[in-house]
């Protein structure tokens, strides 16, 4: 599991600089601003690649938010919304997972 940081895009654009991502990743809770973070998926890869982000939610009677995997298809890229509502509040971490990892890279921003 590895932490990561956004970068932040300014009026002078901000340099693609992707990094390769891990089975899971967390970003901590701190750095989520109130208008979210937007997590960019590139899939250099020869399969699909299911990316699932924590839900901090809970139901009404105190279980686990349900976590949908978004499916960034081989050979695409996708932009997934980060927000505090993925925050798990125990843990003040926003988690990240990856099915496939081969080839698969990402970039995280903060406007």
């Amino acid at each position: 599991m590895a932490a990561i940081t956004p970068s932040t895009v300014g009026a002078a654009g901000l340099l693609a600089a992707p990094a390769a991502v891990s089975a899971s990743d967390t970003i901590s809770g701190d750095l989520v601003p109130a208008g979210g973070l937007l997590y960019r998926v590139i899939n250099g890869g020869a399969s699909p690649d299911t990316v699932s982000v924590s839900d901090g939610g809970t139901t009404p009677a105190g279980n686990a938010g349900t976590v949908v995997g978004v499916t960034v298809t081989n050979a695409t890229t996708k932009t997934i919304l980060i927000t505090r509502n993925n925050i798990n509040t125990s843990t003040n971490l926003v988690t990240i997972t990856h099915s496939f990892t081969t080839s698969v890279t990402y970039e995280l921003q903060r406007v």
